[in-house]
């Protein structure tokens, strides 16, 4: 029988459905009166230590909203755990601190992490972004609470809550977001920033699905003109994958062709300019882009 993302996804880790956990959704108002009540509440309600720590994070993600006047103004207000607590907003650094401070309450060991990440929004180089890394049993796992909670879409936040980057692999992680000590990659052989921005810009969705990009290795690639470039995936299920190669910051491009088999699509590049090579999955799905210049 065919396999649908959906079942993918798994309760004891990583990928996790895009569902509020039920302790989130139930929180009476009487135990959100502060972050300890909060932690008490999650704790008591969820014994398993991985569903636990997926009610802190879904608290975090569902509860707070992105700040992005403040991003776009490039002037932050407080960003500890009790500010953004009773405020409701923050950027980065505020979803981190707080996500921080409920573990500390509920007994759970959570650190925050500085880097760069790149995110959907183009840039090449990532920029300066906050998240944490969980203790679980002797072992670290990295969560971004942020992503979780939403996108930005010009001058406002998007709520759209999600799991990708809730305990996800280090090695699908640290494709978006590169921390300022090499320790917090949690990899065997840490990579340096220049590995980071030639690892191609792949969500953790694109795993989830099972999916790898075995050609291209590399984030940017420069073609002449007339030129096509040619992807392959290890695509396991079957997944229907597109492309589009656009203009930066176009919200149209043209399409790229996947092959019956669903393991090789060819882009063609037929004028000057930079371009980023779009991936989509089952129902419209953004799973990632490539950088291309065209000479």
């Amino acid at each position: 029988p065919a396999v649908s993302p959906g079942d993918l996804y798994r309760a004891d880790g990583w990928p996790f459905a895009p569902t509020l956990h039920p302790a989130v959704v139930g929180l009476p108002p009487e135990s959100e009166t502060s972050i300890s009540a909060v932690a008490a509440y999650l704790v008591a309600q969820e014994p398993d230590p991985v569903q636990r720590i997926k009610a802190l994070h879904d608290y975090v993600a569902d509860r707070v909203a992105y700040d992005v006047p403040s991003y776009l103004a490039g002037e932050y207000p407080p960003q500890d755990a009790e500010t953004v607590f009773h405020r409701r907003t923050s950027v980065c650094a505020g979803y981190a601190t707080l996500l921080a401070a409920l573990g500390q309450a509920a007994g759970i060991e959570i650190v925050v992490v500085v880097g760069d990440a790149r995110g959907d929004d183009g840039l090449f180089e990532g920029q300066g972004h906050a998240w944490n890394a969980v203790n679980l049993d002797g072992r670290w796992y990295l969560i971004d609470a942020t992503w979780d909670a939403g996108s930005v879409n010009g001058d406002r936040f998007v709520k759209d809550y999600s799991a990708h980057y809730l305990l996800t692999p280090p090695e699908v992680f640290v494709a978006t977001h590169m921390p300022d000590d090499p320790k917090w990659q949690l990899l065997p052989a840490p990579l340096s920033h220049g590995d980071f921005l030639r690892l191609p810009h792949l969500r953790p969705d694109f795993a989830a699905l099972d999916l790898r990009l075995l050609e291209p290795t590399r984030a940017r690639y420069a073609v002449s003109v007339g030129d096509e470039l040619t992807l392959r995936f290890a695509n396991p299920h079957a997944f229907r994958l597109s492309g589009s190669v656009r203009l930066p910051d176009a919200d149209q491009g043209e399409r790229c062709e996947t092959d019956d088999s669903r393991t090789t699509m060819t882009c063609a590049f037929p004028e000057h300019g930079r371009r980023q090579l779009l991936l989509f999955g089952p129902e419209g799905v953004y799973l990632g882009q490539l950088y291309v210049d065209v000479g």
